[in-house]
């Protein structure tokens, strides 16, 4: 079971949240995320924390999880863009959404209710 991780799990696991030790939990399983998710948790957990460096250095912590990051480039791009018909998502979660799609993983782990009722499961940690 391949999960793919968005970025309210990684802001919920490096802040000060009711839900942090669920998301650490989560964060120490086998997944998959992309560089997109990467950058909107280092935005979110900066303006939370009012610190950019420790923002930066919570998401470069990922590198030590059993993780595969995904890179945001212009196949991704155009592969979300192919399904914007088909899904009623923001562009951003459309490209996260696509690229649990591209690569089978079979959970979604988010707190995002846009998620649900689409073809991969959202689960919550």
């Amino acid at each position: 079971m391949t999960k793919f991780i968005d970025a309210n799990i990684f802001v919920k696991a490096f802040t000060n949240s009711e839900e942090k030790e669920e998301c650490r939990d989560i964060l120490s399983t086998q997944f998959i995320t992309n560089t997109l998710c990467l950058v909107e948790a280092i935005k979110m957990i900066s303006t939370i924390k009012k610190d950019k460096i420790y923002a930066a250095k919570s998401i470069r912590s990922l590198y030590a999880y059993n993780c595969t990051i995904i890179d945001l480039d212009k196949n991704l791009l155009f592969e979300a863009i192919k399904r914007m018909d088909k899904y009623d998502l923001k562009m951003f979660d459309l490209i996260n959404y696509v690229t649990a799609l591209l690569n089978g993983c079979t959970e979604f782990v988010s707190y995002d209710r846009d998620f649900n009722g689409l073809e991969i499961k959202r689960i919550e940690p």
